[in-house]
């Protein structure tokens, strides 16, 4: 089995507090981050994200436990050992962090000046970084004069210039409109595919999970409470916090009011059907919807629903109405359930 690139074992992170005990900000998390792929770590402010992904380039050191990169446990590296690693971990920012007073290639080529790279090294690797996020044009602008969406291009070349392994995204689209933030993520994605580099995406926003991670973890106050491929947790989350933030992208499954509104409409009984998800093939849930009622001599009304594509299978639920005799109704259910997940909607 391969060795994962990045480790967390028993990983704690404390921030000591002027009085009383210090703020715990990661708590005890073992986690194991493959290469070459793309995780969206995931929570609320405060739940340890971005600590957590800190920890990573050793910008914070565990209290506890271990942090391990590329077989190099953080916390035992000199201080040449510590910018070695760095130098192997880009990261790009939610505000930018660009300097105001040096040019777009400027701004790209600091960490090569910084790395000792002669003049025509970084003019060239420069040209090639600006031409991979389309900036070429814009190479003698100041951040001052570009727009939200060109700043965070210029912040992932800068994060690319000495070609690392590891690329972290610290809440990077977050200050975005949807549309710029679209652009940066395939962006992303394209450092991932054409490039190899194994992305750690620090976020809120289910929607980014969703739209380019293959893997999510979910944390919740320092802890980590889901960890899967982002199709089986979407399908079938299992912690009250990650069904919110799924919910909250899906919107599948209606709300207490809409229900009420539901009920107050569609006298019949009301079910929710998964489609997709583990127990519950996307094939198997369509056909079933569309066939069961049918031969139960059941009429079925979609009266509510979210059905979204993620690693090319759909997923989602639909809320359906069911009406016919009782016995028909009921064994309709019973069928459905035997091809998917269902969840009675009635009072």
């Amino acid at each position: 089995m391969t060795a994962p690139v990045i480790s967390f074992a028993g990983a704690t992170r404390t921030f000591a507090a002027r009085r009383g005990p210090g703020v715990t900000a990661v708590d005890d998390v073992d986690l194991d981050i493959a290469e070459g792929g793309i995780t969206g770590v995931i929570g609320w402010s405060g739940a340890g994200k971005s600590t957590l992904v800190r920890m990573i380039n050793a910008l914070e050191l565990p209290t506890a436990g271990t942090v391990t990169v590329r077989g190099r446990v953080t916390s035992e590296l000199s201080e040449r050992g510590l910018a070695e690693l760095r130098g192997e971990v880009g990261m790009i920012f939610q505000q930018f962090a660009l300097m105001n007073s040096r040019t777009v290639a400027g701004n790209v080529g600091y960490p090569l000046a910084v790395a000792g790279r002669s003049r025509e090294q970084r003019r060239a690797r420069v040209a090639e970084l600006l031409e991979f996020v389309g900036l070429s044009e814009l190479a003698g602008r100041y951040p001052a004069r570009l727009s939200g969406g060109q700043k965070q291009r210029v912040g992932i070349a800068r994060a690319l210039a000495t070609s690392p392994s590891i690329l972290l995204a610290d809440e990077a689209t977050s200050a975005l409109d949807p549309e710029t933030t679209r652009e940066v993520l395939a962006l992303l994605r394209r450092v991932n595919r054409e490039l190899g580099t194994t992305v750690v995406v620090i976020t809120h926003e289910m929607e980014v999970v969703a739209e380019i991670c293959d893997r999510v973890v979910v944390m919740e106050q320092g802890t980590v409470i889901e960890d899967g491929a982002v199709y089986d947790v979407f399908a079938a989350p299992s912690h009250p916090a990650t069904r919110r933030f799924v919910h909250g992208v899906l919107q599948d499954v209606p709300s207490d009011e809409t229900l009420a509104r539901l009920r107050a409409r569609h006298p019949g009984r009301l079910v929710t059907v998964a489609v997709g998800g583990p127990g519950s093939g996307a094939g198997d849930a369509q056909d079933a919807i569309s066939r069961v009622p049918a031969a139960h001599g059941v009429r079925a009304t979609v009266v509510h629903g979210g059905i979204r594509e993620l690693a090319e299978r759909p997923v989602g639920s639909l809320t359906l109405e069911l009406t016919g005799a009782d016995a028909a109704v009921q064994a309709c259910v019973d069928e459905l359930s035997r091809a998917t997940r269902v969840t009675e909607r009635t009072a």
